[in-house]
C-alpha cells in the first residue's frame, strides 16, 4: 500500500513541477503565495510539487514509519490518549 501511495504522490509532484503553467492558468494568482513567499504563485506551485515528490519518496521507501511512530507517541503524550 505504501508503494502505491508513494508512487502516486511522486507522479502528482512531477506533474505539478513540469506542468505548473496550466495549473497556474487554472488557479490564477494565489494571494498567500504572492504576499508571503519569496517568489510568485508559479514558484509556489513548483514548491508544492517538490514537497510532494520528497514526501512520496519517503512514503515509498518506508522511512515514513520511522517518522510517524515517534510523532504518534509524542501526540499521544500531549493529548493523553492511551
Amino acid at each position: 500500500m505504501n508503494f502505491a501511495i508513494g508512487t502516486v504522490m511522486v507522479i502528482f509532484g512531477l506533474l505539478m513541477v513540469v506542468f505548473f503553467e496550466p495549473i497556474y492558468s487554472f488557479t490564477g494568482p494565489i494571494a498567500f503565495a504572492e504576499r508571503y513567499s519569496a517568489g510568485s504563485s508559479r514558484n509556489f506551485i513548483k514548491l508544492i510539487g517538490a514537497v510532494l515528490i520528497i514526501l512520496g519518496i519517503i512514503v515509498f521507501s518506508g522511512i515514513w514509519i520511522y517518522i510517524a511512530l515517534p510523532l504518534q507517541s509524542w501526540l499521544r503524550s500531549i493529548f493523553r490518549i492511551n
